[in-house]
């Protein structure tokens, strides 16, 4: 089944493969596939080598169910719709989509109180209402984040230096 790209990123060749990112992150380091640039999380792969493997481990061909996406109205963001988030919400990928929010949010620490009060006073007063709608989800959001990591953490086995262990 040839994916008509000649690189693939690890998210997908994981998919393709009918395996999880850790356990193709594993396949790399034990030398049954070499992405062609990148590492970890940032590899890249010739999509030939991952239908090779595929070949080797006998993957089933990727058959992907079209699924039903239930949104609750309330939740989607101010100037969509319930179609075109239920649309973004079946294409998204759970791992991109926090990695890149995170990524962006973590921006926040180079904002100073100066760069926000001269925001705000350039911010039309109709506007505030809204602002603060969605600061306030944000803070929600990772808080739960935060609250979940715990939670994971303290279920997850790891090894002496910390690092999660791996089912073998």
């Amino acid at each position: 089944m040839s994916t008509g790209f000649k690189f693939i990123d690890l998210p997908t060749a994981a998919e393709r493969l009918g395996t999880t990112r850790s356990q193709l992150l594993l396949w790399v380091d034990e030398g049954l596939i070499r992405p062609f640039s990148g590492k970890g999380q940032q590899s890249v792969f010739r999509a030939g080598d991952v239908e090779k493997l595929a070949a080797q481990l006998s993957a089933p061909p990727l058959v992907v169910e079209p699924e039903e996406v239930q949104v609750d109205p309330t939740q989607v963001p101010l100037g969509s719709t319930p179609q075109a988030e239920a649309r973004r919400t079946k294409r998204r990928d759970a791992i991109k989509l926090m990695g890149t929010r995170l990524s962006m949010d973590s921006r926040w620490a180079e904002m100073s109180d100066k760069d926000i009060a001269t925001w705000l006073d350039a911010l039309e007063p109709v506007q505030f209402e809204r602002v603060r709608k969605v600061a306030n989800i944000a803070i929600e959001r990772l808080e739960r984040v935060l609250a979940m990591m715990e939670e994971f953490e303290g279920r997850r086995p790891t090894t002496d230096d910390g690092r999660p262990t791996t089912d073998d």
